[in-house]
């Protein structure tokens, strides 16, 4: 099992071979405003992406997101 979780987070890391856009797909863990970068933050596989604010209001610490093409998508809502 720990194999593959270090599998699947080495794989969200690395760009594909398909160009230089990445697909990052997960749980949110955690959502917070970075006071730093001046940026919504969201966790997901315990890695910080900057979110864009819209995104952020919408989506709650549980649900699954996927990130394609440049946009964020809410895939399932926590608890559905």
């Amino acid at each position: 099992m720990l194999v593959v979780l270090l599998a699947v987070t080495v794989a969200q890391i690395l760009p594909s071979c398909g160009g230089t856009e990445r697909t990052i797909t997960g749980w949110v863990e955690a959502k917070y405003y970075h006071n730093r970068r001046q940026s919504y933050v969201v966790v997901i596989n315990n890695i910080e992406y900057s979110v864009p604010d819209d995104f952020y209001d919408q989506v709650d610490v549980g649900d699954l997101v996927k990130y394609e093409d440049g946009m964020w998508s809410i895939v399932r809502k926590k608890g559905t």
